[in-house]
C-alpha cells in the first residue's frame, strides 16, 4: 500500500472509530461537524469517503457485524465451549444495544445491502447453533431453522412494538438474555 492509500485508509478508520464513539454516546444524534472534529478530519473528508453521515453509520454497523461473524468462526475453530460463546455473544449484544435509536434502526433497514449482510449473519449464527448441537449443549431435536426463527421473532417483536423505546434496549436485551438462557419457568 502506497503512502496515499495508507493515509486514506487511516482517515477512513479514524472517521469510523469516531462515529462508533459518538454512537455510543448519542446514537444518531451527532452532526457531521462533531464527527469531523472527533476524527480530526474536515467535514469534506467525511462526504468524500462516505457520502453522508448515514453511510458512515451503516459502515460502522457493517464492520461490527463482520467482526462478530469472524469472531464466531474463530471461537468455533478454536473449539471453545458453546455456552461460553453464547454468553459472550449476548453480552456483546447488550453492550452494543446502546448504539441504536429509531433513526439508526430505520437507516439500517432502508439500506439495500443490509439484508445481504443480515443473511450472512444468520448463516454464521446457524453454524453456531450446529456447533452447539455437536457439543451437546443445545437440544438436537429442534431444527436449526427453529432456533434462527426464534431469534428472528424476538428481533421483530422488539422492532415492531409501538410502545418499545430504543432507550430501553439495554435493559430489554438483558431480560431477553435471561429468557434465552433460562427460559421463563423458575427452576
Amino acid at each position: 500500500m502506497d503512502g496515499f492509500a495508507k493515509r486514506t485508509e487511516e482517515k477512513r478508520q479514524a472517521i469510523l472509530s469516531a462515529a462508533f464513539d459518538l454512537m455510543t454516546e448519542k446514537q444518531s444524534r451527532f452532526t457531521v461537524s462533531e464527527l469531523a472534529k472527533k476524527a480530526h478530519v474536515s467535514p469534506v473528508s467525511i462526504y468524500n469517503y462516505f457520502g453522508s453521515k448515514e453511510q458512515v453509520i451503516i459502515e460502522v454497523l457493517k464492520q461490527m457485524t463482520e467482526e462478530q461473524m469472524s469472531w464466531i468462526d474463530q471461537k468455533i475453530e478454536s473449539n471453545a465451549p458453546f455456552d461460553a460463546i453464547l454468553v459472550d455473544i449476548l453480552k456483546r449484544k447488550i453492550k452494543t444495544a446502546v448504539l441504536f435509536d429509531e433513526t439508526i434502526t430505520k437507516t439500517m433497514q432502508q439500506d439495500p445491502n443490509w439484508e445481504q449482510l443480515a443473511t450472512r449473519g444468520y448463516t454464521a449464527f446457524a453454524r453456531l447453533i450446529e456447533y452447539g448441537k455437536q457439543q451437546g449443549s443445545i437440544d438436537v431435536t429442534l431444527s436449526t431453522t427453529s432456533y434462527l426463527r426464534y431469534v428472528q421473532l424476538m428481533q421483530q417483536a422488539i422492532l415492531s412494538d409501538p410502545h418499545f423505546s430504543i432507550g430501553d434496549m439495554k435493559e430489554t436485551m438483558e431480560d431477553y438474555f435471561h429468557f434465552f438462557l433460562n427460559g421463563v419457568i423458575k427452576r
